[in-house]
């Protein structure tokens, strides 16, 4: 008597294991390459920021980093549930600095499963204050 062995079903067996995995997977991945991105955004704003706040008087500055880093964000199409930023004037320093961190809590919308905790990036950018800025 001889039997034969048949591995009949393997295949669709396999397919039903891996596919959950395999997905989850994909997911994880576009999840990092967001968080990848947004954060690259975000540090852009904090550039475009810091050197607008370099350009201005000492009583303008957090304003005009505050403008420019809500507007790069959003040209760059990053949504924050919010964002903050901070001004600080290094003071004592030949020439002064100006530094500007900017935070940003991200949108959820879509992938609230994947990241149940909001993200939260910071980015910070410094600038040497122009001394020949024309309103100086």
């Amino acid at each position: 008597m001889h039997r034969k062995m048949t591995d009949r079903g393997s295949i669709s067996v396999e397919a039903v294991l891996l596919t959950p995995v395999l997905v989850v997977l994909v997911l994880f991945v576009v999840h990092v390459g967001r968080l990848g991105s947004a954060h690259t955004r975000l540090v852009a704003a904090a550039d475009h920021s810091a050197r607008a706040a370099s350009l201005v008087q000492p009583r303008a500055m957090h304003d005009a980093a505050r403008t420019v880093a809500l507007d790069n964000l959003l040209q760059n199409g990053l949504s924050c549930e919010s964002v903050r930023v901070e001004v600080d004037v290094v003071q004592g320093v030949d020439p002064i600095i100006v530094q500007v961190s900017v935070e940003c809590i991200l949108d959820r919308s879509g992938l609230s499963f994947l990241s149940p905790v909001p993200r939260v990036l910071k980015a910070t950018s410094s600038e040497v204050v122009d001394r020949w800025r024309v309103d100086s």
